[in-house]
């Protein structure tokens, strides 16, 4: 799930049509034969988890494209239930109960090992036979509709069955104010020396370089992740990191990420206040030109939408490489927002038929163009309000899970608890891997 605070939301339910779902049932369904799906679609209930808070442009879209379903088989009814953040819990609570809402994000991804176990115990659809048959609109299989840079997300790594597709991606990449940079003359940076240099340059025009929120510490963190992509690696950090295999000290790639990352902090390199800054607030200033760049998520812009000054100029880039870094120079850090299908559901093609919609050329289109967001379906153009991240994506020579998988391991707290003292001048790099490998080896126990 995109990293949101639990505080800006509230969890609810929102009906579209007369009626309610029946969130499930209590007896697995049979599936309807893989060749003839779309025949065997018909009128019912559907009950869809969201992402998206009341209130916002996705929820909207989201209600749009139920009422359209609604309308096009009359007698269906499509119930939309808040399942991010602080319902999360509930939601999951009812899966385990053999309630579960027909289609649901966040129940699969190949890369996160908690994640597949829902596949293992047989609570998700495999959707490898439907994905298969050829979408009646490119004569194509429906899979080859997704970038294959996500398949490892959509899979599981033994049985290679699929059991999600991604409704939307995001990319952690750089944003940078490309008027500012421009009137300025300072270079978009590439590499780490050049995000030194741009970092000085704007701190010499009294522009704080980096927006940064330092109430969120998973946001700090991703200062760190991706450092540690670059000076270690992906495998190795994540071996370390999440998986308890070797220690933290044992692979110098990573005090030097946390050296560089020290450097940032002494040259005052973060948004003044950061501290006690939350993240929409630090968000806010950089769209007010008070901070030249901030790493986020590409659901950046979306999220900001109604704050976005006419005619700011947005730029984009991958995380800068490390010269003679030896890890991964290439790499993009991702998270797709998965969909997938309960096994429970009484109906599976309507199910499907949802998904289908959602994850269509035609809606990915309108989505990336009406509300901002990112899409891996391939042929769907970049937002408008994010030029270049299409390059970002075409140009990654692979895309890696965000955060190594720590936000759903019980290491994560412990690991960004450390790097928020890092930043906050509690400590040096050295101290900070120090209590890192203290951390680490009571958490995994090695």
């Amino acid at each position: 799930m995109r990293m949101r605070r639990a505080a800006l939301v509230a969890a609810f339910t929102l009906t579209l049509g007369v009626g309610c779902s029946s969130g499930g049932g209590t007896g697995a369904a049979d599936g309807p034969d893989a060749a003839s799906w779309r025949d065997e679609v018909k009128p019912g209930q559907l009950e869809v988890g969201v992402l998206s808070a009341k209130g916002t442009p996705g929820l909207k879209f989201l209600e749009n494209l139920g009422g359209r379903l609604e309308q096009e088989r009359p007698g269906t009814d499509v119930t939309l239930t808040f399942a991010n953040t602080e319902a999360r819990p509930g939601i999951e609570q009812r899966w385990r109960a053999g309630t579960p809402p027909d289609v649901d994000y966040g129940m699969f991804d190949g890369t996160v090992p908690n994640l597949r176990e829902w596949a293992d115990d047989e609570a998700l659809v495999d959707l490898t036979p439907y994905l298969q048959q050829p979408d009646p609109v490119s004569g194509k299989p429906w899979l080859d509709r997704y970038s294959p840079t996500v398949r490892k997300f959509m899979e599981h790594p033994e049985s290679k069955k699929i059991y999600a597709v991604p409704s939307e991606l995001s990319l952690h990449v750089l944003f940078y104010n490309a008027k500012l940079f421009k009137d300025l003359g300072i270079k978009p940076p590439t590499t780490w020396d050049e995000l030194l240099a741009a970092s000085s340059a704007l701190s010499a025009k009294q522009v704080d370089p980096i927006a940064l929120t330092g109430l969120f510490e998973p946001y700090m963190g991703m200062w760190s992740d991706h450092l540690w992509l670059r000076t270690v690696g992906y495998q190795k950090a994540r071996g370390v990191l999440t998986e308890g295999k070797g220690h933290i000290t044992e692979d110098p790639g990573f005090l030097k990420g946390l050296q560089m990352l020290q450097e940032l902090r002494d040259k005052n390199a973060f948004l003044k206040g950061f501290k006690g800054t939350d993240f929409t607030a630090a968000q806010a200033q950089f769209f007010q030109g008070k901070a030249g760049m901030i790493l986020m998520g590409s659901w950046l812009v979306s999220e900001m939408k109604d704050v976005i000054p006419k005619g700011f100029e947005l730029g984009v880039l991958a995380f800068p490489k490390v010269t003679g870094g030896a890890g991964d120079q290439g790499a993009v850090m991702a998270a797709l927002q998965n969909v997938s299908i309960a096994a429970k559901s009484p109906d599976i093609p309507l199910a499907l038929d949802w998904i289908n919609r959602l994850t269509s050329v035609e809606t990915q289109t309108k989505r990336a163009t009406e509300i901002g967001e990112v899409s891996a379906v391939v042929g769907v153009p970049s937002p408008p309000g994010v030029p270049g991240i299409d390059a970002v994506l075409s140009q990654a020579e692979a895309l890696e899970p965000r955060d190594y998988g720590l936000s759903q391991s019980k290491a994560g707290k412990p690991v960004y608890a450390e790097i928020a003292r890092l930043l906050f001048g509690e400590q040096d790099a050295e101290q900070t891997l120090q209590r890192l490998d203290a951390a680490l080896r009571r958490v995994h126990k090695n």
